[in-house]
């Protein structure tokens, strides 16, 4: 997971990054917000990352490997936050 930090999603803002289930299904969502969270500090990375999906499609909750050529790719939890915004929350020692 480390391709995916605080930085290189802030860098992705307003882009589109592909998300890839275990069997291989993918779907394009858009980098729509990147901000720490109460956790962040000098221990510990915390973000959320928000993403926007389609108004035909629905991601479920679950794994997914979110990957962008400028980046590479990570494994993410991704959840609804409503018919077309999912969210990852990111919380690891530093």
């Amino acid at each position: 997971m480390e391709a995916i930090t605080y930085d290189s999603m802030e860098s992705l803002l307003g882009q589109q990054v592909t998300l890839s289930d275990q069997a291989d299904n993918s779907v394009r969502l858009t980098i729509s917000e990147v901000e720490r969270t109460a956790l962040d500090g000098d221990d510990w990375e915390a973000f959320a990352v928000s993403l926007e999906g389609q108004d035909d499609f629905r991601v479920p909750q679950g794994m997914y490997r979110l990957t962008h050529e400028a980046i590479g790719s990570g494994e993410l939890f991704i959840t609804a936050h409503g018919p077309t915004e999912y969210q990852a929350v990111i919380s690891r020692k530093r």
